[in-house]
């Protein structure tokens, strides 16, 4: 092949390569690793007026210095986002509760150093002493139900116990103990699959929850206890949960 047949191939490779980065970037596309890596969030709904409306949105990261861990709850005229960091051995660092309402944008936000948490909210700033790696939730938010599952130990089984630490940026924080067990096995089918889900009972501060997870520890479906109507369900499996129930 002649020198000038190479040079003109290399131009058009070149070339090539610079479209193809062009519509990339038009059709959103993903341009390196890092954004193809980017961790897709699990959307969970709620009936609001015979329909399914978005409740939370859940954002787990992991990188080798650690894990984040990111709940938006949104409730229409208030979004509550509560973003939880975890170092490489899974210890719980730092927490931040962010309100959003028409009229205000409010934090509060703790950190964790052994056996004592610093909680600032506003102006104030609590010491508090507590157990090291707590169950960190706010209100409204579902974080207490998914880390509980996340953290129940199946070859120990039985009721199982944590403490919980409530943060809030208008509201004094509380220090909770929480209860889960694994109380059985249900099955739900999506396209023909199989996928079997265990059910947990969860006591939280409001009360007794039912829940159900697969062996990831990804949630399908949750309510209070004798309260089917108010289930927040994992979005896609609005059918495939609908019999799941007490």
């Amino acid at each position: 092949m002649s020198r000038s047949a190479l040079l003109a191939r290399s131009y058009n490779r070149c070339c090539h390569g610079l479209i193809v980065a062009v519509l990339a970037c038009i059709c959103g596309l993903p341009a390196t690793s890092a954004e193809a890596e980017k961790p897709k969030p699990l959307r969970y709904l709620r009936l609001e007026k015979d329909k399914f409306v978005l409740e939370s949105e859940i954002t787990q990261k992991r990188t080798k210095e650690g894990s984040t861990y990111v709940s938006l709850t949104d409730r229409g005229k208030e979004k509550m986002t509560l973003t939880l960091h975890f170092d490489k051995d899974d210890q719980l660092t730092s927490a931040e509760a962010v309100q959003e309402t028409p009229k205000s944008k409010l934090q509060a936000t703790a950190t964790f150093e052994g056996d004592t948490a610093r909680i600032r909210r506003k102006n104030n700033v609590s010491a508090i002493r507590i157990p090291a790696n707590p169950v960190v939730t706010t209100a409204p938010d579902w974080s207490d139900i998914f880390q509980l599952v996340q953290r129940y130990d199946r070859k120990k089984s039985g009721p199982q116990e944590f403490t919980g630490l409530w943060i809030h940026p208008a509201r004094q924080h509380l220090i909770l103990a929480f209860r889960i067990e694994r109380i059985g096995e249900d099955a739900i089918r999506q396209n023909g699959r199989k996928t079997a889900l265990d059910r947990y009972r969860i006591r939280l501060r409001s009360g007794d929850y039912l829940t159900w997870a697969d062996a990831d520890r990804r949630v399908y479906k949750l309510f209070p206890a004798g309260h089917p109507e108010a289930a927040v369900v994992l979005e896609g499996f609005e059918e495939a949960t609908k019999k799941l129930g007490p």
